[in-house]
C-alpha cells in the first residue's frame, strides 16, 4: 500500500488561514494573491461540506509574497506568535513564518480519511481529493492512491478493524495511521480483483454524487442514509470480503478472526 501521512499542521494563531470571506476580500483587493492560495481540507470540513483555505507560499515565492501588505501583515503576526510560544520547536519556525509549521503536503490527488468520526456511522466517511488541495492534520493522506484502495479503506472489514484496533476520543472513532492503516492485514490479490474492487468503489462515489445537496455527514448518518449509497456500499464488501474468503462473512466477529489469523 502507499504510505499514510497525517495533515499539515500550521501552528499560526490562524492568521496563515482564510475563510470564504477573507479569501473573497484579499482578492478583492490584491487578485495577484490567488497564486498562494490553496483550499484546506480537515475531518470537520469535508464531513460538513465546509469551505476553507489557506496561503501556501513556497520559499521561492516569499519575496513576492512580503510584498503584498495583507500577506506581510499576516506573516508577521505568525513571527510573533511563535517566537512566543514556550516550545523551541514553534520558536524555531518563526524563522519561515510565511510556512506552515508542518508540512506534508504533496502536489497530488489523495485519499482523506478522518481522525476522528462519529461511532454511529456505519463507515467512516473517506473520500478523494483533487491535486492543489491542502489536507489538515485533523485528517490523513494518501497520495496518488488507487481506487482499489479506497474500496477496501471503506469496507466494513477494515471498519471491523478500526473499531477493534483504533482508539477513541470520547466515543467517537479515533483513526491512527500506525493502529488501523499500517497493521491492516490484506491478502495479495489480482488484477482481476482490483478491477472489480474499483468498479464498485466508483459506484459508491457515483451514488454521493445523486445528492450534491447533502453533506457526508447527512449520507452516513445510519437512520438517513440513501438505499442506494447502502447497496452500493454492500456490492463493494461482498466483493473485498470474497478476497479473504468464499462465502460473505456474517459478522464483525468473524471478520476479526479471519484478520487475526492473517
Amino acid at each position: 500500500f502507499p504510505s499514510i501521512l497525517k495533515g499539515s499542521s500550521p501552528t499560526d494563531g490562524g492568521e496563515l488561514l482564510l475563510d470564504k470571506k477573507e479569501k473573497i476580500e484579499i482578492l478583492s483587493c490584491h487578485p495577484e494573491v490567488s497564486q498562494f492560495i490553496k483550499q484546506f481540507v480537515g475531518s470537520d470540513d469535508f464531513i460538513n461540506g465546509k469551505y476553507r483555505y489557506c496561503l501556501w507560499i513556497q520559499e521561492n515565492q516569499y519575496s513576492d509574497a512580503y510584498a503584498i501588505f495583507p500577506i506581510k501583515e499576516r506573516i508577521e503576526k505568525v513571527k510573533l506568535m511563535r517566537l512566543n510560544s514556550k516550545k523551541e520547536a514553534t520558536r524555531k519556525d518563526a524563522e519561515r513564518a510565511f510556512q506552515f509549521a508542518e508540512c506534508r503536503y504533496k502536489d497530488a490527488d489523495c485519499i482523506i480519511i478522518p481522525r476522528h468520526s462519529s461511532e454511529n456511522r456505519d463507515y467512516i466517511p473517506m473520500g478523494f481529493l483533487s491535486k492543489g488541495t491542502v489536507v489538515a492534520d485533523s485528517a490523513f493522506a494518501v497520495y496518488d492512491a488507487p481506487m482499489w484502495l479506497f474500496g477496501i479503506l471503506t469496507s466494513k472489514i477494515h471498519m471491523a478493524w478500526v473499531k477493534i484496533v483504533g482508539g477513541r476520543l470520547e466515543t467517537r472513532y479515533r483513526y491512527s495511521a500506525q493502529l488501523c492503516y499500517n497493521t491492516f492485514p490484506f491478502p495479495k490479490i489480482s488484477e482481476e480483483k482490483k478491477k472489480q474492487i474499483e468498479s464498485a468503489a466508483e459506484e459508491v462515489l457515483l451514488c454521493r454524487e445523486d445528492y450534491p445537496d447533502k453533506t457526508l455527514a447527512d449520507l452516513y448518518d445510519p437512520d438517513k442514509m440513501p438505499d442506494n449509497l447502502r447497496q452500493a456500499h454492500h456490492a463493494l464488501d461482498l466483493i473485498v470480503e470474497s478476497c479473504y474468503q468464499d462465502k460473505p462473512f456474517e459478522s464483525d466477529e468473524e471478520r476479526l478472526e479471519c484478520l487475526f489469523k492473517l
